[in-house]
């Protein structure tokens, strides 16, 4: 760990020589970027199953988790370099891996006036459409972003008690355009390939799309993702930002999979010895629907903002495996897979049921999200997230999630924390999940 912050500090130095602007970020404690899963305390309960098909017993686990998430953003009129290591220990009886490290980061090269590249194994939202926006969430989803690992691949390397996480790489280039007589109308268009070296295949997935807008008057475009594949994914947004402090903005989703705003469900399925297992599944949707919005009210020191994502029908992308006598993999084949319907596998010339979902259920989801500024140094927030299925209530999940920031004296920081309340019908009947989060934000930023 001394050695990476060591060579990380080196690095900073080196840059420093050269940047135009610096930011180091440093994060210590929970409810980080990448690692919000885990808060600093975290009590949870969970049904058990066994050999029926209704819960009969229950878990109760308490955890802790700490991390630190160290950021470098360096951006010159040619480069920019935005890298971060995040370190992750969690105390749990139910998880393997105590220790965990995730270095993630791109270089951002810019040659020519209409033409660049870059490289890397995350691009968080640098090269988001802005009109993909969700404001509540205060987040852009993977469908909204121009350059992305779109293979969405995690690999764990090391031991049961410390792991390395290992992603997907990806690079791409940008072509960027501004029209009018004032400029006020820009075009932007990007390609990206998608690779990691497995250990029996090559993977890899292609990607492109387009943002197009007026400065202070609209935006929309477009992405596909994973365009060779059957299972490809498309997001086409539109929005206004024609009017101060107004967020508006509309998306459609083909083949929605993104676990961050799809609730989850227990499903059956059999092992190969045809014995019942349970799991809890995220959904997928084949047509999504997505409106967010929001408004800040500056004199009150007062904004509100709210998303709404539902799917369309009660289709979603499944796979069927094809086995041959002997269980070998033969072939597997993607496919629209209505719910209620029975996902097959061939295996030694036998049919085998695997996923069963509730008939005519569609996934929706729901945030709220308010802030309020009480004075200059502190600022209230308060979240209310839903995720559902239109016709299977046991898999309604909500969470409550109230927050204060307050920001310290002499530019020292920031501390966050607040307590996280969860109801999800799919894990449990009644509070499924109490948590706090605490978190210690500082930022040094330079310009040269």
């Amino acid at each position: 760990m001394k050695k990476i912050l060591c060579t990380a500090l080196l690095f900073t130095a080196a840059a420093s020589l050269f940047a135009d602007k610096l930011t180091i970020k440093n994060s210590i404690g929970s409810d980080l970027d990448s690692l919000g899963d885990y808060d600093f305390y975290t009590r949870s309960n969970e049904k058990t199953y066994s050999g029926s098909t209704s819960a009969d017993g229950e878990t109760n686990t308490d955890s802790l988790a700490f991390g630190d998430e160290f950021k470098i953003e360096y951006e010159s009129d040619k480069l920019e370099v935005n890298a971060r290591l995040e370190f992750l220990w969690t105390n749990n009886e139910n998880a393997d891996t105590d220790f965990l490290f995730v270095p993630s980061g791109f270089i951002y090269f810019k040659p020519a006036q209409h033409f660049s590249i870059a490289a890397g194994n995350n691009f968080y939202k640098r090269f988001a459409i802005p009109s993909a926006y969700l404001a509540a969430a205060d987040d852009t989803t993977k469908y909204g972003r121009l350059l992305t690992d779109s293979l969405d691949h995690e690999e764990y390397f090391g031991s049961d008690s410390a792991a390395l996480l290992s992603t997907g790489f990806a690079a791409g280039i940008i072509s960027d355009w501004n029209m009018g007589a004032y400029n006020q109308y820009y075009l932007k268009v990007a390609a990206t390939s998608s690779m990691y070296p497995g250990q029996d295949e090559f993977e890899k997935a292609f990607d492109f799309g387009a943002d197009f807008g007026l400065t202070n008057g609209f935006d929309m475009g477009f992405t596909v993702q994973n365009v060779t594949e059957d299972d490809y994914k498309m997001g086409f947004f539109a929005g206004l930002n024609s009017v101060q402090n107004l967020i508006l903005n509309a998306g459609f989703y083909y083949n929605f999979t993104p676990s961050d705003y799809l609730p989850e469900t227990c499903v059956v399925g059999n092992d190969d010895n045809d014995n019942d297992i349970y799991k809890f599944k995220k959904q997928s949707t084949k047509y999504a629907l997505g409106l967010s919005g929001g408004y800040t009210f500056e004199n009150a020191g007062f904004s509100i903002f709210a998303d709404v994502i539902t799917g369309l029908n009660d289709e979603y992308i499944g796979t069927i495996k094809y086995y041959d006598s002997n269980g070998n993999l033969i072939s597997t084949k993607t496919t629209t897979i209505k719910r209620g319907s029975t996902i097959v596998k061939y295996k030694n010339g036998k049919a085998k049921r695997t996923d069963k979902f509730t008939e005519g259920a569609i996934p929706f989801y729901h945030q709220l999200r308010l802030t309020k500024t009480i004075t200059e140094n502190l600022e209230a927030q308060l979240s209310f997230k839903l995720r559902t299925m239109f016709g299977d209530s046991d898999s309604t999940w909500t969470s409550l999630y109230p927050k204060l920031t307050v920001t310290l004296p002499s530019e020292a920081g920031k501390i966050s924390t607040g307590i996280r309340l969860e109801w999800n019908g799919a894990r449990y009947d009644g509070l499924s999940s109490l948590s706090i989060p605490l978190t210690y934000t500082y930022k040094f930023k330079k310009k040269f």
